[in-house]
């Protein structure tokens, strides 16, 4: 079971990347591309160092998986990191990036923070009590609880986003609904109610990881296309209530 103290080191190391990552923003950081041809940065292994150094002080005996260093240990209790969600942004000098945490226990999500340092905003969650949005400043003092609105019209008048890879199969099918492009956070637009579904395609444990927790504690749905919310398969659909079965069935068509 997690603790108090856990939620609390969450967002301590969540304020730390994103101190770090701020440092950096549009100062050309060096970058170089990794063997999957995903672009890595100065910044994003300044994160994971810092990040890495305090797990192993403050959680000596939990496991960590992070995007940089892959696997570390084993144990019934894992963090997952994502230095910086968004490298491509941030070197670009967007503001569609930040750091990913989140605490697994016994392979269930419990902890699930996503941040957006440019915005001064992150979005958290804590399984079985409930999803939240706060200002970085001050994370559990400034907190306003999430429900996304239930959705009760035809997918056709849905407004959808995605993660998409170039030349996606689900690009022929975008135009069966309102697609939106581009966001700061998407996922914060669905736990906000101005989507009503995403549609992930391929995306890695540690970009999913608290989108999929603050989805559900915020009373939404996850789908992995195979009758699970399993945040390891290729794709993954995030929805609000009642759109789920609709939204992963076209997936399925245009996937095969």
């Amino acid at each position: 079971m997690e603790t108090d103290a856990d939620l609390l080191l969450a967002h301590q190391l969540v304020d730390l990347a994103d101190e770090i990552s701020l440092r950096h923003f549009g100062r050309e950081p060096l970058s170089h591309h990794k063997a999957d041809g995903s672009p890595v940065s100065e910044a994003d292994l300044a994160v994971e160092k810092a990040v890495l150094a305090v797990l192993a002080a403050q959680r000596p005996g939990d496991a960590v998986l992070s995007e940089e260093s892959g696997a570390l240990s084993a144990s019934a209790r894992r963090w997952i990191i994502d230095p910086i969600d968004g490298t491509i942004p941030f070197l670009e000098g967007r503001r569609d990036w930040g750091t990913h945490v989140a605490l697994e226990i016994d392979g269930e999500l419990r902890i699930g923070i996503l941040s957006r340092p440019t915005e001064g905003m992150r979005w958290w969650a804590r399984s079985g009590a409930g999803a939240f949005a706060s200002s970085s400043a001050q994370p559990l003092s400034t907190t306003r609880r999430l429900g996304i609105p239930r959705f009760a019209v035809p997918l056709d008048l849905a407004r959808v986003g995605g993660f998409l890879f170039p030349g996606s199969p689900f690009e022929t099918v975008r135009d069966r609904m309102l697609w939106v492009d581009s966001s700061v956070c998407l996922v914060a637009d669905l736990l906000e109610g101005r989507v009503a579904g995403i549609v992930d395609e391929g995306g890695n444990v540690w970009d999913r990881a608290p989108a999929a927790l603050l989805v559900r504690e915020a009373g939404g749905e996850v789908d992995d296309l195979h009758g699970g919310g399993r945040i390891d398969r290729p794709w993954l659909v995030y929805t609000a209530d009642g759109l789920a079965r609709e939204l992963a069935g076209l997936v399925r068509e245009v996937t095969g």
